[in-house]
């Protein structure tokens, strides 16, 4: 038998384990949300009435309360949680954490799992048969996000805003799935979690050597000159010839195409495919802003300042060239931190630079979540219940707020306050996100464009040329099921 605190609740919370309390570097927490329920009747079921919504002073939002869910047992599905222990947490912030679930289960009765159930591959097939089944493994899946359209298309997927128990204007719900999964009058998808993505990871000692002062790009980053041009800059002073043999053995960059051109065009204000106000997807990859986003990519590896991929090598081969000192900056996602973590030198993270030249642009992440469902097959009753329990499962710990709930995950795992407390911060603001549809997509991929652009097999315009017709083809059609999916035809 598996309680709550037996599986691990996100990818890459292992390194919580070792946190310890941050000293003088949280905000003071703006409250929790307030719940005053009203007394009881005999009923097994009140109503909440929360005031002071984190994200509306003014609102007043109804909830329904459950007072017993009978020993439910709710399993959440995913394909990544490695059955860590919980409880065996021993930071201050962990143990809060373990014991308010532990109270919660046992004021109203139930227990919630979470395991790795199924596979990445298998998780779009499982989910679909076995909801058409009516015969589903978990009450809530973890779905990557092109796995959604598909069984939303074909109603497999439970209307979590007809669920009075939600709140999604609740500071604790990600911003970026309540926007995609926001379609028709519908909310199909939620996320508790804000996971940072890619950014620049820097090698300090690298840049001191370089003439750099270590720190420089926080101080950059805060000042909003963290710039395309102070990019080239560092990137001139660390690519170098440091045996003299007249070939270039240290570069200044290294990364992957789906990381870096993505975040090229985010810093540009462009983006592969954009969600008008009609709710219509529309391709933006022969838009100004993206062809001036790829030239200027493209650009920085013709000059030389990037490493290139050596023969046979691995995807992820840059992560290996940034821990050996192959190359002073890589963009890389927070969640690969393990291939390097344990590097001699010291290192930071800042977001990646912008076009300064562009006065629409700024420093931008892509965020790229998991999408939680729920099974279109239950009935209300059953909905309700699981939606109440993961409403109270998901609430910041008291004295903390949901956004230093999810930061004080991150500060045992790196070697400066500044990547968690300045840049991490600012990858979970909203201004600093760019909200990519693309992943929604399961026939078109940012890959479709990028492999071949980094590798420079074909210009930033010919692929468009190439694309653009079937993208535009594509999207279309999506167009169309989903007006017919709103028309509930």
């Amino acid at each position: 038998m598996k309680t709550n605190l037996q599986k691990l609740i996100a990818l890459g919370l292992c390194f919580t384990l070792a946190a310890t309390t941050l000293a003088g570097c949280k905000e003071t927490p703006t409250g929790k949300v307030v719940h005053d329920v009203s007394s009881a009747t005999g009923s097994a079921i009140t109503e909440e009435i929360v005031t002071g919504s984190a994200l509306n002073d003014d609102s007043v939002t109804k909830k329904k309360s459950f007072k017993n869910l009978d020993g439910m047992d709710i399993k959440i599905g995913d394909w990544f949680t490695d059955g860590i222990t919980l409880a065996a947490r021993t930071d201050k912030f962990g143990k809060a954490q373990n014991n308010y679930w532990q109270g919660i289960e046992k004021q109203y009765h139930f227990t919630i799992t979470r395991d790795a159930l199924y596979s990445y591959s298998d998780a779009l097939a499982g989910y679909v048969n076995a909801v058409m089944a009516d015969t589903p493994l978990c009450d809530l899946y973890y779905l990557p996000p092109d796995a959604v359209c598909e069984p939303l298309l074909k109603g497999l997927m439970y209307d979590l805003s007809t669920l009075p128990e939600f709140d999604f204007s609740e500071e604790k719900w990600n911003p970026t799935v309540r926007e995609l999964m926001s379609i028709g009058d519908g909310i199909w998808g939620m996320n508790p979690d804000n996971e940072p993505r890619s950014g620049i990871f820097y090698n300090k000692d690298m840049f001191k050597k370089a003439g750099i002062d270590k720190n420089e790009p926080y101080e950059l980053q805060k000042r909003n000159q963290w710039t395309w041009d102070k990019f080239e800059e560092y990137c001139k002073r660390l690519t170098k010839d440091t045996d003299g043999d007249g070939k270039t053995n240290q570069y200044a960059m290294a990364g992957h195409s789906i990381q870096y051109l993505p975040l090229c065009a985010a810093n540009n204000n462009a983006t592969f495919v954009a969600r008008g106000e009609d709710g219509r997807y529309k391709n933006m990859i022969a838009s100004r802003e993206f062809v001036d986003s790829m030239n200027w990519g493209v650009d920085m590896i013709k000059k030389g300042y990037f490493k290139p991929k050596p023969q046979g090598a691995v995807w992820n081969w840059y992560l290996a060239a940034f821990r050996d000192r192959d190359v002073a900056m890589i963009t890389a996602d927070v969640y690969q931190l393990p291939s390097f973590v344990t590097m001699d030198d010291e290192w930071g993270f800042v977001m990646f630079p912008y076009n300064e030249k562009n006065e629409k642009a700024s420093n931008k992440t892509i965020p790229d979540e998991n999408i939680v469902v729920m099974p279109s097959c239950f009935d209300r009753e059953r909905a309700e219940k699981i939606a109440f329990a993961y409403d109270q499962y998901t609430e910041p710990v008291a004295g903390y707020t949901a956004k230093e709930q999810t930061l004080e995950q991150y500060y045992p795992q790196f070697m400066d306050e500044c990547a968690v407390k300045e840049t991490i911060s600012m990858m979970l603001d909203e201004k600093h996100i760019q909200i990519s549809h693309l992943p929604l997509m399961s026939e078109i991929d940012s890959g479709d464009f990028c492999y071949s652009v980094y590798a420079r097999e074909k210009t930033p315009a010919k692929k468009i040329e190439e694309l653009s017709s079937k993208w535009d083809e594509t999207l279309a059609t999506l167009n169309k099921r989903i007006e017919e999916f709103k028309a509930g035809k």
